[in-house]
């Protein structure tokens, strides 16, 4: 990989592929959990990667609970490839969609009548790493 030039990789969608969603009527416990998993598939000819990210968000008491799935596609750039999906999936992809799960879960919990829900800084890269090891 030549560190000058851009990776040569397209963020070509994003979508919520899956929401589940649960809440007492009562007021949310003040510690939150917040839990990440994600999957990453390549098509068969290792231009284009799916990369799902899986959020589950509870409190405490278990008095509300939040699990969502997006799923980013990526795809090479032909030409201008400088940079190996799989090994861009597992430092870039993460972080280029936690915004997108971040809004999802303030929105989702703010509609629902809750305090709103908002991650503090996360290294999702680290988080998911650490998993891995485990």
């Amino acid at each position: 990989m030549d560190k000058t030039k851009q990776p040569g990789i397209s963020f070509d969608t994003i979508f919520l592929k899956e929401m589940k969603f649960r809440r007492n009527p009562k007021n949310i416990g003040s510690d939150i959990n917040i839990d990440f998993a994600s999957n990453i598939s390549m098509s068969d000819d290792q231009k284009q990667l799916s990369y799902e990210l899986v959020c589950k968000v509870s409190d405490n008491e278990k008095k509300f609970s939040l699990e969502c799935s997006m799923m980013g596609i990526f795809s090479s750039i032909e030409g201008k490839e400088n940079m190996n999906l799989k090994q861009f999936a597992e430092i870039n992809a993460p972080a280029l969609m936690l915004p997108y799960i971040r809004e999802l879960v303030t929105t989702t919990t703010v509609r629902a009548g809750l305090r709103p829900i908002s991650f503090p800084p996360i290294n999702v890269i680290a988080l998911l790493k650490e998993k891995k090891q485990s």
